[in-house]
């Protein structure tokens, strides 16, 4: 459905049809007679096949109807990819081969050229040619999976063009065509953005794993065009393997099993990767170009992945808890949909409603083996009592979530960030979060190892019978953690539509080592996100745009442990002094140890998105000053900005 930054459900699919008058068989923009629907592609089953020793594939590029909602009787029309003989598909075909396999492509341009792809967002129209609308020749990029540099075909309205090639690189590779841009896939976004497909070199040694999933990212951002008819061609769509949430496919995996993925991003978007309740080995990641497998001994444990555009990734998991999980992109705009509110006074969903109608986009759901019963019976070694409140500022409310030690605090207390939580690895808490908003929330526990229906993802998250609640106004739920593991992790809220995010419901959750206790003097929190103002929303550093100076002692060393859970920046961190950017120890990510081979003395630098933690070891060895700076880069206005949080040795 075609709504910017979103799309609404079913609840809202008529007036969905007469906002998108520019979709469906009367599409304006399919020239002559309606184009036909494009399937959506799984990528299980490779497209081509060998013919004297050859394995050959022809590939059509032609316009589609394409309909990421599956049930939803609107389309969008789209140019994509074919199989000749064969439907289109968004994403394209699937090119699977051995290592060393002889390879024939032949391509024809089937897309009219008075065919209109529509206007970029802004950020795309000035990285592509003056105008960015239209091309007269198709350009398609990578079709020979990285056996050279040098790897595009030029394609006019009508021609078919042939390559033959060995392929002789294994891994995860990406094929793209563009008509508005040439040699950028960041700056490709309107209706040619779903010429998109993947490409699997299987090494020679190596059986393909027929239980291994290839997913493929896909974005299609059109702007406001007003030489256009109502709406104005204003179209915004993201999915997965052609789909977006609800109708994503579901994944059911059993208790034990080894979970494998690769993925490709073919949008013009970074997309962080955020997997509930396991932590993931990254095997090996690309450009879409070039693969580049992981050393056993160098793999990271994580639960975000951060894929750039063109990017692809490579993991490996094993679901060790039953229940329903989910796998999502961690930028807000990327999974929530516009115009159907999830919740108001006077309006309770169904809870199993909730889920289909909270989320939209880049959602996968995972569902585990399903337990009998609910969760089991826990007897804590420890309780908290967190409570979600909230307080107007000017035309704003902010929200956040107050630990209550000793007497209640005052309703129109908050804290942004929201305190610390501290658990023991090994131990259990019980955390009784107590909502005092006037609507309802949830809290998801990023990174925690723990019981589905405690995860946070109302009416979706479920151990057994029992399924995650709404938190209503005035109403409790106990949340019971025994993390297995001690690191760095983020508490917040999971409520897609309403700006709980941005307005302050987030924290940092701490998990220690048995005996072991939290040192302020040594242990240092930076938490990066979005803080409420009188006019909106904006990052913050610790909750504040000019945090005070922090002191440090000479000669100790000091945990810094960096966190990001902006609603959608990912921002640059560095150590510097002066104009020197210092040295630092990596200690961590995502709450695991890095592996001893990565725990190197490095340049104080990391690259974090949304859903990312970062642990550091530094140890300053004069007195003077140094700085923890910020940088965000906005891909539009009002420019990129720098905070810096200031760090005095003595």
């Amino acid at each position: 459905m075609t709504i910017r930054h979103g799309r609404a459900l079913a609840a809202a699919a008529a007036t969905l049809v007469i906002l998108t008058a520019d979709c469906g068989p009367a599409d304006s923009n399919s020239p002559g007679a309606p184009a036909a629907d494009a399937v959506a592609n799984d990528n299980r089953t490779p497209a081509g096949g060998f013919r004297n020793g050859v394995w050959e594939l022809s590939l059509e590029a032609r316009p589609a109807a394409w309909r990421p909602d599956a049930t939803v009787d609107t389309t969008v029309t789209v140019l994509a990819f074919a199989e000749a003989g064969s439907p289109a598909s968004v994403p394209g075909p699937l090119l699977r081969v051995r290592q060393g396999t002889e390879v024939r492509i032949s391509v024809r341009n089937a897309i009219p050229d008075s065919f209109r792809i529509g206007l970029p967002p802004p950020r795309q129209a000035q990285l592509s040619r003056p105008g960015g609308v239209v091309e007269p020749v198709l350009v398609v990029h990578g079709l020979r999976a990285g056996t050279t540099p040098d790897d595009t075909l030029g394609l006019p309205p009508g021609a078919v063009r042939e390559i033959q090639y060995r392929a002789d690189s294994a891994g995860t590779f990406l094929y793209w065509g563009a008509t508005s841009v040439a040699g950028r896939i960041d700056a490709r976004g309107a209706r040619d953005a779903q010429l998109t497909g993947a490409i699997v070199v299987d090494p020679y040694d190596v059986r393909s794993d027929p239980d291994e999933r290839i997913f493929v990212i896909t974005h299609l951002d059109v702007f406001p065009d007003s030489s256009r008819p109502p709406p104005h061609d204003n179209i915004f769509e993201i999915a997965i393997n052609g789909l977006s949430w609800p109708f994503t496919e579901r994944l059911q995996h059993a208790v034990g099993d080894t979970v494998r993925w690769r993925w490709v991003n073919g949008s013009f978007s970074e997309h962080p990767m955020h997997l509930h309740g396991f932590h993931f080995s990254t095997l090996a990641r690309g450009d879409g170009s070039s693969d580049h497998p992981i050393a056993p001994d160098r793999r990271p444990l994580g639960v975000t992945e951060l894929v750039e555009p063109g990017g692809t990734f490579r993991i490996q998991w094993v679901p060790t808890t039953a229940g329903n999980w989910i796998f999502h992109c961690h930028l807000i705009d990327h999974v929530t949909p516009d115009g159907v509110p999830e919740w108001s006074p006077g309006h309770d969903p169904e809870l199993t409603e909730h889920p289909l109608r909270s989320m939209a986009g880049l959602v996968l759901g995972i569902v585990v083996g399903d337990a009998e019963g609910g969760p089991p019976a826990e007897a804590p070694d420890h309780r908290v009592r967190l409570l979600a409140q909230q307080r107007r500022v000017g035309d704003a409310v902010v929200r956040s979530l107050v630990l209550q030690e000793g007497l209640e605090p005052a309703r129109d207390s908050v804290q942004v960030p929201g305190p610390p939580l501290l658990l023991t690895r090994g131990e259990t808490t019980a955390i009784t979060l107590v909502n005092l908003m006037d609507e309802t929330t949830t809290i998801h526990w990023h990174g925690m190892e723990l019981q589905s229906v405690y995860d946070g993802v109302a009416g979706w998250s479920r151990t057994g019978g029992s399924i995650a609640p709404f938190v209503a106004p005035g109403d409790s739920f106990v949340v019971y953690i025994t993390p297995p593991r001690a690191g760095t992790f983020i508490y917040h809220t999971h409520m897609g539509l309403t700006p709980q995010i941005q307005a302050g419901m987030y924290g940092p959750l701490l998990v220690l080592e048995p005996g072991e206790t939290f040192d302020p003097e040594h242990d240092h929190l930076f938490l990066f996100a979005q803080v409420a103002t009188q006019t909106g929303f904006a990052p913050a550093l610790n909750g504040s745009f000019a945090p005070s100076p922090l002191v440090l002692r000479q000669g100790a060393s000091h945990r810094l442990r960096i966190i990001n859970i902006s609603a959608d920046l990912t921002s640059e961190f560095s150590l510097i002094s002066g104009s020197k950017r210092l040295r630092w120890r990596a200690l961590a990510s995502d709450g695991a140890d890095l592996p001893p081979a990565l725990q190197t003395d490095q340049p104080a630098f990391v690259r974090l998105s949304a859903g990312e933690t970062y642990d550091f070891l530094w140890t300053p060895e004069a007195p003077g000053e140094a700085t923890l700076q910020v940088f965000i880069p906005f891909p539009t206005l009002p420019g990129d900005l720098t905070l810096r949080h200031p760090l005095r040795i003595r």
